[in-house]
């Protein structure tokens, strides 16, 4: 199990330089190569109200925003991390991704950079399903098990964090296992990027 309290105090120090830091080298080229592929899957997103799950200080919701979609709905469970969004087109949701329970459900949702900080990626999954529409887009960034994603997991260890990595075939049978059908995978540094789309 991971120790949730542990984790909530990790994010809210680094709140206040998160989104800086997510700017600055060398994270600002993995993030830029994450975000153009994210974009990329996620097709037209103009005028579209999306979920941004496990959003951290707002990197995907405010890039979301930037490209045109009308509303983000952005959950994490960082109450400092959340301050850091100002946006008026993003709506700040203060609860856990593995229970979040909002009145709305989206075609198009991205869960990025969250997985592997959660004790059950089927759980997330299933209440991702639970606030999708059936046309539903989903879009998760999450670490696989290599060499970089374990230099990864080494730096968190480092601030008494554990994190998951993902074997992709792994992942692949959680995904299929919460209610989703896998459309696409592409590989980015440390990371694959799923398109997974709801079953009937």
């Amino acid at each position: 199990m991971f120790n949730s309290k542990k984790i909530n105090i990790h994010f809210d120090s680094k709140a206040e330089t998160y989104q800086k830091r997510s700017h600055s080298f060398p994270w600002s080229i993995i993030r830029k190569k994450e975000s153009d592929t994210i974009l990329s899957v996620m097709g037209n997103i103009k005028n579209k109200t999306i979920l941004d799950v496990g959003c951290g200080s707002g990197y995907y919701s405010k890039l979301l925003i930037k490209k045109n979609a009308k509303k983000v709905y952005a959950i994490d469970r960082s109450n400092k991390m959340l301050k850091k969004i100002r946006e008026k087109n993003i709506i700040k949701v203060n609860q856990n991704v593995e229970n979040f329970n909002i009145n709305n459900t989206f075609e198009k949702v991205v869960c990025a950079g969250i997985l592997e900080f959660v004790n059950s990626v089927e759980k997330v999954l299933k209440n991702i399903k639970k606030h999708s529409k059936n046309n539903c887009i989903l879009v998760i960034l999450c670490p696989t098990d290599n060499f970089l994603a374990k230099l990864y997991k080494i730096y968190h260890a480092c601030n008494g964090i554990k994190i998951n990595l993902f074997e992709t075939n792994k992942i692949k049978k959680v995904i299929n296992n919460s209610g989703w059908q896998i459309k696409k995978i592409k590989k980015v540094f440390f990371s694959n990027i799923i398109v997974a789309i709801p079953k009937k």
